[in-house]
């Protein structure tokens, strides 16, 4: 009998050290698994603070490369730009020349594409048809979500919360559905992130819009991020969902600057889509942060790209493929153009900035 109530002791001081050591794991992969983007430049680059590293954009001077340094990178990178049939004067020409030269050997009208390009490290900037209102796609969902985040910060909600998402507005009615059903009716904002980021659905991000009154309200505040570099056109129009890379570069950029408060949102945007979109065609252990979207005729993505000088990146495509208002499906070969343009920038990059 003594024997029997030791034993039973015995179990409960087991299970208790046994559920303080699971909470204590638990706890540890939940914050490894929100690695921040200083962590990643942590196993890769010297380590510095926002405000060290912003004071240094400030002090940085464009780096000229000289010729030969600019051959050899293209020496050691030809045998993949062969591969590719990418193969351009990269050291010879400007970034949008290098561009050009890509569409028009693609049969592609510059009408069809804009972008707009930041070095980090020198502020240097290169952009084609940056205030050209353009379909945003899903890449409404990243200023979205910093806009919730904000107020987060400002205490207004917290990451334990649980909203109700049975009344929440929805595009397809089978998706939301789906999340009521699975998540029995209501979410986190980790959960809202995770599914508006990394799965890029529509049910969450409207969750997310409701928390700040909703998506036309969201659409109004996110000026805060920036604007478009034309005075008669909006950062983020409602109407159609259209924006510029004018503007979305400086969202990354203000994300860029702002890492450590938006280090959820980089380590989710940093998990979607691998081997895809910006990530098709690069090293698989680079680090690229990215939000892709795509509806009917528009092919976008948003990228901050740790090169070795990292650079922020905004592209944005109409009609790639044959594709139209009307289609309902990604223009395979239209998806083919986007990734190896992303290639190319990125190699322009390597070559000239690096």
């Amino acid at each position: 009998m003594k024997g029997e109530m030791m034993l039973k002791k015995l179990t409960i001081v087991l299970a208790v050290i046994l559920t303080l050591v699971l909470g204590i794991l638990g706890s540890i992969y939940w914050q490894q698994g929100k690695k921040t983007l200083i962590d990643h430049q942590k196993t890769a680059q010297n380590p510095e603070s926002n405000s060290e590293r912003q004071n240094a954009e400030e002090e940085v001077k464009p780096r000229n490369k000289s010729t030969e340094e600019k051959q050899a990178v293209m020496e050691a990178d030809a045998e993949r730009m062969n591969v590719l049939g990418l193969y351009y004067d990269y050291a010879n020409m400007s970034l949008v020349d290098t561009v050009n030269t890509f569409l028009a050997e693609q049969g592609i009208d510059q009408s069809q594409v804009a972008f707009s390009y930041k070095n980090t490290a020198t502020n240097e900037a290169f952009s084609m048809n940056d205030t050209q209102l353009m379909t945003a796609g899903s890449t409404y969902k990243l200023p979205l979500n910093m806009l919730v985040v904000d107020e987060v910060a400002k205490g207004k909600y917290n990451y334990e919360q649980r909203f109700d998402i049975t009344n929440t507005d929805y595009e397809f009615q089978g998706e939301h559905d789906t999340y009521v059903n699975n998540y029995g009716g209501s979410m986190s904002i980790p959960e809202m992130q995770y599914g508006s980021l990394v799965i890029s659905e529509n049910t969450p991000a409207h969750a997310l819009g409701n928390l700040l009154g909703g998506i036309e309200t969201a659409y109004g505040m996110y000026t805060r991020y920036g604007k478009s570099n034309s005075p008669d056109v909006p950062a983020f129009q409602l109407e159609g969902n259209k924006t510029t890379t004018s503007y979305y570069i400086q969202v990354l950029d203000y994300l860029y600057k702002h890492q450590e408060k938006y280090s959820d949102l980089l380590y989710y945007i940093g998990e979607s889509f691998p081997d895809e979109y910006y990530k098709t065609y690069l090293p698989e252990d680079m680090t690229i942060y990215q939000k892709p979207g795509y509806v009917r005729e528009a092919l976008n993505i948003d990228a901050i790209v740790m090169e070795s000088s990292p650079y922020l990146i905004a592209i944005y495509t109409r009609y790639l493929g044959g594709s139209t208002e009307e289609s309902s499906e990604i223009n395979n070969y239209g998806y083919s153009q986007l990734a190896m343009m992303t290639y190319v920038i990125n190699e322009w990059h390597r070559v000239n900035m690096n």
